[in-house]
């Protein structure tokens, strides 16, 4: 918990909880919209790029390109060999 007797952790701490209710709002607003499980990977995906984290933009594409793989769902393109 927060550390009354140095200043300056209690800062961070408290500025870390604001943060983390911050995008807890933000995720409950997304949900409002009656987001499909598809949509919800899209938005991770997109906001996976804002990221100024090369490696956890690299690291989220992959989960998700992998957890693609795994699904039947795949997009049919004429006059291609879609086996």
């Amino acid at each position: 918990m927060i550390d009354h007797n140095d200043p300056f952790k209690a800062a961070q701490e408290k500025k870390w909880l604001n943060d983390k209710q911050i995008a807890r709002n933000i995720t409950q607003e997304i949900l409002k919209f009656g987001v499909s499980q598809t949509q919800i990977r899209n938005i991770i995906f997109l906001l996976s790029l804002e990221l100024e984290s090369l490696s956890d933009m690299k690291a989220i594409a992959v989960i998700l390109n992998d957890d693609n793989k795994n699904e039947e769902n795949t997009i049919l393109i004429p006059g291609e060999n879609n086996e």
